[in-house]
């Protein structure tokens, strides 16, 4: 949040007996302070990572990038996806592309294989970013060969995980849950 101003504070001690000066910065404050977080607001719209929701932060973005926004996005899946369309600059090479989902997911949220001969590419996403799913798999859909056949999925829970639970632990999943939940 912006700062709090309070134009007394800028005022010599004898000048804060004043009446009038008193009523004018009571009268001043307010307006002073929502000046404060307008500004606050215009320079954290100035960067992808502090962007809000309002037609100058997010919603700008979106639109100079084209990019359609299901309403249910959180501003956090908004943001990745504008960050994503920015990282697509050709030419990629297989180092490039897994600096760039290093830097978008971290580098223990997926899993990237890749046979050239056969030309396929394959990325499995963990269960604890499935809200980019989508963002990614358009965004390696841009940027990879059209000759390669992409694939990308989740890495569901495996029975390595699910095997550290006992039974009365999974007793409160069900099925489709113990395979597709974040389990901790």
């Amino acid at each position: 949040m912006a700062r709090e101003v309070d134009i007394l504070n800028y005022l010599p001690p004898v000048l804060k007996e004043i009446k009038e000066l008193v009523e004018i910065a009571y009268v001043e404050n307010p307006i002073i302070n929502a000046l404060w977080q307008e500004i606050e607001k215009a320079l954290n719209n100035q960067f992808v990572l502090t962007v809000n929701e309002d037609k100058n932060g997010a919603a700008r973005y979106e639109k100079m990038l084209k990019l359609k926004v299901p309403a249910t996005d959180t501003i956090e899946t908004r943001r990745f996806r504008i960050l994503s369309r920015y990282q697509e600059q050709a030419p990629y090479t297989y180092t490039v592309l897994k600096q760039i989902l290093d830097s978008l997911l971290g580098e223990e949220h997926y899993e990237m294989t890749r046979n050239v001969a056969e030309k396929w590419l394959k990325v499995k996403l963990e269960l604890t970013v499935r809200g980019q799913f989508e963002a990614v798999e358009l965004l390696l859909e841009r940027i990879t060969p059209q000759n390669m056949i992409l694939t990308v999925e989740l890495r569901y829970n495996q029975h390595m995980t699910v095997g550290k639970l006992t039974h009365g632990q999974m007793r409160a999943f069900t099925h489709r849950g113990l395979r597709e939940e974040v389990l901790s």
